[in-house]
């Protein structure tokens, strides 16, 4: 009986144990459409579940999440096209399939596998996904990656939350494999997702951009990629070229070696043949959107194919292509690097990125996004800063771009359309040398305009009061341009690299190809002019007269020929706007002379200076510049134009350019306010807390420094205690500028992290110019009003009791940036 029992017990555990056990490959995938491929997939109609079939236990890979369909707002930075990747491994657990994600962050580069290993179980790795093994066959497994796929893996959600958009959820209901872009290839396997984020208060910008902002639905794209199976050799990092490196830290360098190790990011570009000039083995293949319209399409290509030129330089002759797009070709694929034509709801930047094998630095995927939006930023900035006239100025038409096209012949014989599409040739050239692996160069600019790499200024020139715009942007790449791509692509036999590298740099020094960057030229603190963005040529002071000058010609020729006949003429505004700031960028790089120093990225040996500060001769000639542009003249609008400056029409109420001045005045024109934004701009940069740092540490220096005392005496001297004028217009302007220079006192002197010295400088000029208050009385009343507010206002500081009245925060100036070139990712 026993052992009948027992017989019986042990058959169950037999069938139960077979129930279990996972059925074969084939059993599992019949009648299911599979493909072959890198790694195989089947999909299960009627499950609506997408299958992997693993096989490559233990082999690394990269696995890329692409954003295939944006979201449309600049603002929250998720464009089609946007991407992110992960050095990936799949481990079998029992019956379960790990994907495994291992940074190569830190690790050992040596032989010794023991030492390569320990630095790899030294840090944490992370488990993207967890799957149970549905079918098995040898050392092959079905899984089932469904659920992995239509997550949100991108982590979107992260980026609205920051965005303060809301929280958003994954609604796996309303999410489901994009079946048409689902494909396996030889070195790929591609996967698309339609994923639907789900939130119960979602934010302004998310409503504006869908059609219901509970749901936002997106599509994510994934890339399972082979490394190149022979690693591409390495190129060392040298900070006097700028290209863009892959940093890690090497736990295998010797103790006199750096643990912290510089790669840069290229291309594998090899030889065809040997000798001084050569065709590729493979060349390098961009591929144009078909939905990119002309004539922009073919600026662009010109504008890209710029860099085939450059590559002669570096000894290859075809290196580089740009092709049209092949017909069911599916730009999400790894294999096709892309230049797409983005759109937004509101303009915003164009970029540049790349998908590369964290190993080496090979880039193997580009994508160039191009904001559409660029375009009419220009068509804006040449309508405002050539006046139109004559011709058949009043005849409009659609375009191809939906923008009015009138054909007039400027001063300069250039039009409209010549203007935007030069521009968009050298915007194209800069966004393709960001994929190459080059960054931002903002000092090539002072020697000859010499990069697509920096951010070029419409070069306006006034002749016999003629505006010029013949030579606005300068054709093709530059001698940096060069520079950067010979010390990154040029070949060398490995045993004479490290020479032929340091003898190419120093020649480049030797030349002046200096190289400066982001973090130089972006920062209201910086210090060096040479570094900066939107400007042209070496002296910052001569630019600025040169912008000033011409500006006041632009404002004064300023009419409603701005616009075509028909619209509201309340679209001048966002015409004036780059015609009053004309010289913003000007008056940035002649602020950093302002306790300014000129430094390099020196290396030792190189013969160059590491700094340099600014002669205070120099110094003080910029400020004599930017207290020049706080003059009412220099911050008024002639009467004529102001007068034109309707407010916006019905029909009109929601701005997309982000040109329109802000104003406390509606529906009237803020004139006084535009004045109030051009004099924080340059009060507020002048009196920085690290620049008003650098001034009160001048005082070291000798009798001759330009210090901070100084400069707030010329600053108080040119506002509130210059003698005031007659007309009422210029004593509000004047009126405006000096509140500027006390409000950014009072905000010194209360700022904890500033230098001591900083707020004692501040504290003093404050109670001198309290003692000047309390000295006047005007019988104007507005005038004694504001008079006596400031009064009031300092009082309450020094009585530390800021919070018994709230100060009006500053009004926001239109954008500055003709935005749309540049953003590295």
């Amino acid at each position: 009986m026993l052992a009948a029992v027992l017989l019986a017990a042990s058959g169950g555990a037999a069938q139960e144990a077979a129930k279990e056990a996972p059925k074969t490959i084939a059993a599992r995938t019949a009648g299911l459409e599979c493909q072959a491929g890198f790694i195989p997939l089947c999909w299960d109609a009627k499950k609506g579940a997408l299958l992997l079939e693993v096989s490559r236990f233990g082999e690394e890979f990269l696995y890329v999440t692409t954003l295939a369909s944006g979201v449309g707002a600049n603002d929250l930075g998720l464009d089609r096209g946007s991407a992110r990747s992960a050095l990936v491994r799949f481990e079998r657990v029992g019956p379960r399939v790990l994907l495994v994600e291992r940074s190569l962050q830190y690790r050992a580069e040596t032989e010794n596998a023991a030492l390569a290993r320990g630095v790899e179980q030294q840090f944490a790795r992370s488990v993207l996904a967890g799957f149970a093994v549905e079918a098995e066959e040898g050392e092959r497994v079905l899984i089932d990656a469904t659920a992995f796929f239509v997550d949100d893996q991108l982590d979107v959600r992260a980026q609205l939350k920051q965005a303060k958009q809301g929280g958003f959820r994954v609604d796996a209901g309303r999410s489901a494999i994009h079946l048409p872009r689902t494909k396996a290839f030889p070195q790929n396997t591609e996967v698309e997702a339609l994923v639907t984020l789900s939130s119960d208060e979602p934010g302004p910008i998310v409503e504006r951009v869908t059609p219901t902002g509970r749901w936002l639905t997106v599509h994510q794209h994934h890339s399972l990629v082979a490394l190149p199976e022979k690693p591409m050799r390495p190129r060392r990092f040298d900070p006097r070229v700028g290209n863009i490196p892959l940093v890690f830290q090497d736990y295998a360098q010797p103790l006199e070696g750096r643990l912290e190790q510089r790669r840069i990011f290229r291309w594998r570009l090899e030889k065809a043949t040997p000798g001084p000039l050569s065709g590729p083995v493979k060349p390098i293949v961009y591929y144009l959107d078909p939905g990119m319209p002309e004539p922009m399409r073919s600026a662009v290509r010109e504008g890209a194919m710029w860099w085939n030129k450059v590559f002669e330089a570096a000894g290859f002759r075809g290196a580089y292509e740009v092709r049209d797009l092949p017909e069911g070709a599916d730009p999400m694929d790894i294999r096709y690097s892309i230049i797409q034509w983005g759109h937004r709801a509101d303009r915003g930047w164009s970029w540049g990125s790349f998908i590369a094998d964290p190993r080496t630095g090979e880039i193997l995927k580009a994508v160039v996004f191009m904001d559409s939006h660029r375009m009419r930023t220009d068509y804006n900035l040449w309508s405002g800063v050539s006046p139109v006239g004559g011709g058949n100025s009043n005849e409009c038409y659609a375009g191809a771009w939906g923008l009015p096209d009138w054909a007039a012949e400027l001063d300069a014989n250039i039009t409209g359309e010549e203007f935007v599409l030069a521009r968009a040739r050298q915007l194209a050239a800069h966004e393709v040398g960001h994929t190459l692996g080059l960054a931002h160069n903002f000092a090539a600019s002072t020697y000859g305009r010499a990069s697509v790499m920096d951010y070029p200024a419409p070069l306006v020139k006034v002749t016999a009061g003629q505006v010029d715009l013949s030579e606005a942007y300068r054709p093709g790449t530059g001698e940096y341009d060069e520079f950067a791509i010979r010390y990154a692509y040029s070949a060398f036999a490995p045993a004479e690299e490290e020479a032929a590298l340091q003898r190419l740099v120093e020649d480049g020094l030797k030349k002046g190809l200096l190289f400066l960057t982001d973090r130089d030229a972006r920062p209201v603190s910086a210090s060096d002019p040479r570094a900066q963005l939107w400007d042209n040529g070496d002296d910052p002071v001569l630019e600025l007269q040169q912008a000033r000058a011409v500006r006041a010609v632009l404002l004064e020729r300023f009419t409603d020929a701005a616009i075509a006949e028909g619209e509201p003429v309340a679209l001048l505004e966002e015409r004036l706007a780059p015609v009053y700031f004309h010289h913003r960028f000007a008056l940035e790089a002649a602020t950093k002379m302002v306790g300014g120093m000129e430094y390099t990225y020196a290396v030792k040996g190189d013969g160059q200076a590491p700094t340099r500060p600014i002669a205070a001769q120099r110094q003080r000639a910029a400020l004599a510049e930017l207290l020049e542009s706080l003059r009412p003249e220099s911050l008024r609008l002639p009467e004529k134009l102001v007068a034109q400056l309707a407010p916006e029409p019905f029909g009109y109420g929601t701005p997309t350019t982000g040109e329109e001045f802000r104003s406390r005045t509606w529906p009237a024109f803020d004139e006084v306010g535009a004045s109030r934004m051009l004099a924080g701009l340059i009060v507020d940069g002048v009196l920085n807390r690290e620049r008003a740092a650098r001034l009160a540490a001048a005082s070291m220096n000798g009798d001759d420094a330009l210090t901070l005392d100084e400069v707030v005496e010329e600053l108080l001297d040119a506002t509130w205690n210059r003698p005031w004028a007659d007309d009422p217009k210029s004593v509000a302007l004047q009126q405006a500028a000096s509140r500027a220079v006390l409000d950014r006192l009072l905000a010194l002197a209360a700022d904890k992290q500033a230098a001591v010295e900083v707020r004692a400088v501040a504290e003093w000029a404050l109670a001198d110019l309290l003692d000047d208050l309390k000295q006047q009385e005007h019988p104007e009343a507005l005038r004694e009003a504001v008079r006596q507010l400031a009064e009031r206002d300092i009082e309450r500081f020094f009585n530390r009791t800021d919070s018994a009245t709230e100060r009006t925060p500053p009004l926001e100036p239109p954008p500055g940036s003709p935005i749309g070139a540049g953003k590295q990712k």
